[in-house]
């Protein structure tokens, strides 16, 4: 994943946490992610 991918889905998802959803349904919603994708992006979080 890019880095400029991988802000813009932080960035979603960040929002997406504020608006009171959890990680892990957030993360259900974009079923092509990686188990690698989905820690690099836990860690920017």
């Amino acid at each position: 994943m890019s880095n400029a991918v991988k802000n813009i889905m932080v960035r979603a998802i960040n929002k997406r946490l504020a608006a009171g959803e959890t990680f892990e349904d957030i993360i259900k919603s974009y079923p092509r992610l990686t188990e690698t994708e989905i820690e690099e992006i836990k860690k920017e979080l």
